[in-house]
């Protein structure tokens, strides 16, 4: 019998969870090449219009086949983020100085970092700079910031010791981007007595409590100040200098490589597939706009005939058949028409929808006799006016009950766009069901699973 050691067991599970990580990444791209394909098949001018989206799509093509995490950082002037970032690269690639605002605009760089779990996983990061938020022309710089956020897979916050109240309304801004966040407390050496605990009392937010927790608060000192050093020389001479204190960034370093290693393609796939999605959502609207025309010349078309016939049609058994073939065949066009897959996502609202037609005609046909007391025997003057009350009540009933089909399916095939098997939507819920509860991404599980709705 073979006994398998502890550290063998972990390395399997490890090379498993690696396997899945890789997978879910090789499926977001699927997703991608094949949103691609079925664009394809869209009218020339509606494919023109959705230019910004097929970049978009190419860009996170990219991003994922080259495997690059986007972590950026944000801040107010003067607390450090490019010395921050500099230190971690051990060299200083971002512009530092004694002028507030260094840093005019959003700058990247690629970082390597060693000792990467296995080659499968590895990972290229990209290290994004951004102006700080309090700068001139602060709006344009929010929104400048909201942007970048909304695409990073990691938001660094970065305060210089405890945060003001605008920092906190900045974070809580920030906090809207929805992508996990890491506070980075920055001149961590000029407040000795400042904990992590400390700095989460003071986010009184339940929104920032709820995404943050103390471990996610690094305490750092990425430029400590210098401090007054006594100097004894061999004349016996004493005189004093100023000596920098080493830096210490270890808090976030190992926070960076133990979240690489562990969440790094989890992160990255979840974040595109976010953005998938999105992408995906627009592109339906587009299409729904393109044909709003001839959605609702098709629906009105089939409500007509559906109305004409069944208030022509003295049987009433002949009247459900047409009903029900009318929404079907409406169904159909409606599906050709928009050129968008069918899923089960929602097809029960649709069907509902389709039998609430069909019962309600059922309603009227049984009920109309009696409720318009139909004379069967007498001239043909007296029976004319209640069989005509009852055809126009068929027609009425039967028109609205085609137009809500129509629309019920407009919204199924809309709605359910991102639902394929390889759809964004059925991807990012497999994966949220399958985080741990330690995970950084787990704090966001909640709020993600809204989005689905």
């Amino acid at each position: 019998m073979v006994q398998t050691s502890p550290n063998t067991t972990n390395q399997t599970e490890t090379a498993t969870s690696v396997d899945e990580q890789v997978e879910q990444l090789r499926r977001a791209g699927l997703s991608i090449q094949h949103i691609l394909k079925q664009v394809e098949t869209f009218p020339i001018p509606l494919q023109t219009e959705l230019q910004n989206e097929l970049g978009t799509l190419s860009t996170l093509s990219l991003k994922l086949s080259q495997r690059v995490l986007q972590i950026a950082t944000f801040g107010f002037v003067s607390r450090g983020k490019s010395a921050v970032l500099n230190v971690l690269f051990s060299e200083p690639i971002f512009p530092v100085g004694p002028l507030n605002g260094e840093t005019q605009w959003p700058r990247s760089v690629r970082w390597s970092p060693e000792g990467q779990a296995s080659q499968e996983a590895a990972l290229q990061i990209e290290l994004i700079d951004t102006p700080g938020l309090d700068e001139i022309e602060g709006q344009g710089r929010a929104q400048m910031a909201q942007g970048i956020a909304r695409t990073a897979d990691l938001l660094l916050f970065v305060v210089a010791g405890p945060p003001t109240g605008l920092e906190l309304a900045a974070l809580k801004a920030l906090r809207q981007a929805g992508r996990p966040l890491l506070l980075v407390v920055n001149k961590a050496d000029l407040y000795p007595e400042l904990d992590a605990d400390q700095i989460y009392g003071r986010l009184d937010d339940p929104a920032l409590q709820d995404i943050l927790s103390p471990e996610d608060i690094l305490l750092i000192s990425a430029a400590p100040a210098p401090i007054e050093v006594r100097v004894e020389w061999p004349d016996g001479r004493i005189t004093t200098d100023w000596e920098a204190p080493p830096t210490d960034i270890e808090s976030l370093r190992s926070a960076l490589l133990q979240l690489i290693h562990q969440e790094g393609l989890t992160l990255l796939t979840l974040n595109t597939l976010l953005q998938i999605q999105t992408v995906e959502r627009d592109i339906a609207d587009h299409v729904k706009e393109y044909e709003a025309k001839s959605s609702q010349s098709c629906m009105g078309q089939y409500a007509r005939l559906k109305a004409v016939l069944i208030a022509l049609c003295p049987f009433a058994v002949v009247d459900m058949g047409i009903g029900i073939l009318a929404d079907l065949l409406l169904i159909g066009s409606l599906v050709k028409l928009y050129r968008l897959p069918t899923h089960r996502y929602q097809v029960n609202q649709l069907w509902g929808q389709l039998l609430l037609s069909t019962v309600s005609l059922m309603l009227v046909e049984a009920g109309g006799p009696i409720l318009f007391d139909l004379p069967f025997m007498g001239p043909v003057s007296t029976r004319f006016l209640p069989w005509l009350s009852l055809g126009f009540l068929q027609a009425c009933v039967s028109l609205y009950g085609a137009t809500q089909v129509g629309k019920q399916t407009q919204a199924y095939l809309i709605n359910g766009y991102t639902w394929g098997p390889l759809g964004p939507s059925t991807m990012i819920k497999e994966m949220l069901n399958q985080l741990q509860p330690q995970a950084l991404l787990y704090r966001l599980r909640q709020e993600w699973f809204e989005q689905l709705r």
